[in-house]
């Protein structure tokens, strides 16, 4: 089934390189990466948020 997906996927990319140059491939790219880079932010501030907090309570 993984082989499958996999060939169709390359199958996508090998038309989108040659009929528009790539330009969805790239797009889709830039989309993955800016939500990979958003989820990495919200991430480090939980992290942050939870270093904090305990501080804050002690007398």
């Amino acid at each position: 089934m993984f082989r499958i997906l996999l060939l169709i996927a390359v199958v996508l990319i090998g038309y989108d390189a040659i009929a528009h140059q790539g330009m969805y491939t790239r797009n889709a790219w830039a989309s993955v990466v800016g939500l990979t880079d958003s989820a990495v932010s919200s991430a480090r501030e939980l992290g942050r948020d939870g270093r904090e907090e305990p501080a804050a309570l002690r007398p």
